[in-house]
């Protein structure tokens, strides 16, 4: 199970602050909702994507079960002034809220059989599902495993319970920005993959910035995945 370790809060979010990845997956997300939805960003991390939707819609509910990545969104909250962002630690799979949401999101989070049992009973609207679909690791190059979070697999579950679906592919750049190359071998140990795991990225590229000289380019390959929920199995 993934951890938010110190060293990973602190790498994602220098990458969080340098990129608009999640304002573009806002833009795309934003036709799905409305501005007076009550919404809830499940699995949201250091709830990045929170704080773009916050202007789409009522109010976001911010839910992650590790309070360490919550801290950096509420000091992000309180940076910005943002008013309508609620962070909830918890174990959002296992959460019931007093009042179902309006609209869920599931970013990176969750296999689609947690998705679909999470929102029968949470939600009473939309379902949006980001899953990755690559076939590499998208810093390293090592192949990956398809495994149960991958978009083949979220589709292939939908199919299998006979629940009706729209998907899209889509890709957005999400590079890492790094203070040192010494960081960029710390990066590649903490998410390389295979032999070159603790090496020196040869994608490493100079960007002229003093604060972050170096840059690990990257690209984050996704599927939006809308599952048609029977609305009426809310606990």
């Amino acid at each position: 199970m993934f951890e938010w370790t110190e060293e990973r809060v602190s790498f994602m979010a220098d990458a969080c602050e340098r990129t608009d990845f999640h304002e573009k997956l806002a833009a795309l997300l934003s036709p799905y909702l409305q501005k007076t939805d009550s919404i809830c960003d499940a699995g949201c991390g250091l709830g990045y994507l929170s704080l773009a939707l916050s202007p789409l819609v009522g109010h976001v509910t911010a839910a992650e079960r590790d309070d360490r990545a919550l801290d950096v969104l509420r000091r992000q909250l309180a940076r910005r002034h943002i008013r309508n962002v609620t962070p909830l630690c918890t174990d959002v799979l296992a959460y019931t809220p007093s009042e179902p949401f309006d609209a869920m999101v599931f970013c990176f989070f969750g296999s689609m059989e947690e998705i679909v049992a999470a929102a029968r009973r949470q939600c009473r609207g939309t379902v949006l599902a980001i899953v990755r679909d690559d076939t590499c690791h998208r810093f390293s190059g090592a192949p990956r495993e398809p495994g149960r979070h991958s978009f083949e697999s979220a589709c292939g579950y939908l199919e299998r319970q006979g629940i009706p679906y729209t998907s899209r592919r889509m890709a957005l750049d999400f590079p890492q920005p790094l203070r040192t190359r010494e960081d960029a071998r710390r990066f590649m140990a903490l998410y390389g993959r295979g032999n070159a795991a603790e090496a020196l990225p040869t994608s490493l590229v100079s960007t002229g910035d003093p604060e972050f000289p170096w840059q690990l380019p990257g690209v984050r390959r996704f599927g939006m995945i809308i599952p048609s929920i029977d609305k009426g199995k809310h606990a």
